[in-house]
């Protein structure tokens, strides 16, 4: 995604199914190699508004101009963005929309998660990291990852700038238009799904929470506190999806579809599989730290999510009864019950 490349082929829009929704897709190097935003226009409220705002690149207002250009917008008209959560595939052109005039709305929580000192987070990386097996250079990279992403989601979405709005999970207003935010975590800790009505259609923005043709990572937290509770917020994040009668689900990856119920049971079925294959992994090569037990289940551990997975799906197998562990120096080893 280097400023040498092509703009239009980082940024396109479509029409979609809800009259007055438009797709905005920016290019990501990563699975699925996309990532949606989607403007709801200004036709029923007269202000455009932005559901999430893409990826980060080095010549964003350009990617911003033309895809916004396409159905008629500049960056100037758009007057709020409201975040599912604050990862940089979600947050990524805030700056350039700020700098534009819009005013940006984010849950509270993950406000206040970006405003976390380096400190405070290197002690919860170090000690959980340790906990799942990290140890020496790879403990130290897993520090520097975690506080290189802090401080580039700090400076996407200043948190305490002015036009920057704390959202609480419940009604909000947003360019004169009503919203339900939920909190549906498990993907992320902090992570809003938004209801709202649009042309007589009850939609639903949900973000990296629900999508139909995959299970997001359960990555919750990260390699920090809370890790070990991924598996069971994205259960609670599916209860939550189930309560709700909405007509078209909108995600951050995938296509738009409108079996919610569909979703939620694939994505249930998801978790119950990692569950499962959590626990035969443990029993093949218990007492083992979640490193190992990642390795068992997955081979060679090639993206960050293998290891939140299955470091939520332990938590949950120990709530459960199923799995159990003691420390040794300081990492927990597992093993069935």
């Amino acid at each position: 995604m280097g400023a040498d490349a092509d703009s239009e082929e980082k940024g396109r829009v479509e029409r979609t199914s809800v009259k007055g929704v438009f797709r905005l897709e920016f290019e990501v190097p990563w699975p699925p190699y996309h990532v949606a935003a989607y403007l709801i226009d200004g036709e029923e409220y007269g202000s455009p508004i932005l559901v999430d705002a893409g990826a980060p690149s080095e010549d964003g207002a350009d990617v911003l101009s033309e895809t916004l250009g396409a159905v008629g917008y500049e960056p100037k008209d758009v007057s709020d963005v409201i975040v599912t959560h604050p990862h940089s595939d979600h947050i990524g052109l805030v700056p350039e929309l700020r700098e534009a005039g819009a005013d940006v709305h984010a849950p509270r929580p993950a406000l206040e998660q970006v405003r976390r000192t380096e400190e405070e987070l290197e002690a919860g990386v170090r000690e959980v990291g340790r906990e799942v097996g990290y140890d020496g250079e790879r403990l130290d990279e897993a520090v520097e990852k975690s506080v290189s992403s802090l401080e580039r989601n700090r400076r996407l979405l200043e948190p305490d700038a002015e036009g920057t709005h704390e959202l609480g999970y419940g009604e909000f207003v947003a360019g004169g238009r009503g919203f339900e935010a939920y909190r549906t975590p498990g993907h992320q800790i902090h992570h809003a799904s938004f209801v709202t009505e649009v042309g007589g259609v009850k939609v639903l923005f949900s973000g990296d929470a629900l999508i139909e043709p995959f299970r997001p990572a359960a990555l919750h937290t990260g390699i920090d506190y809370g890790a070990f509770e991924a598996v069971d917020a994205f259960f609670e994040a599916m209860e939550t999806f189930e309560s709700l009668d909405v007509d078209t689900v909108f995600p951050g990856h995938g296509p738009v579809f409108s079996d919610t119920d569909g979703a939620v049971s694939s994505t249930r079925d998801s978790l119950n599989e990692l569950l499962g294959e959590t626990v035969s992994a443990v029993s093949s090569v218990g007492p083992a730290s979640p490193v190992e037990v990642t390795e068992e289940r997955c081979g060679e551990i090639k993206y960050p999510g293998q290891l939140l997975d299955v470091i939520g799906a332990l938590g949950t197998l120990e709530g459960n009864g199923e799995v159990e562990y003691e420390k040794e120096d300081g990492v927990r080893m597992y093993r069935t019950i």
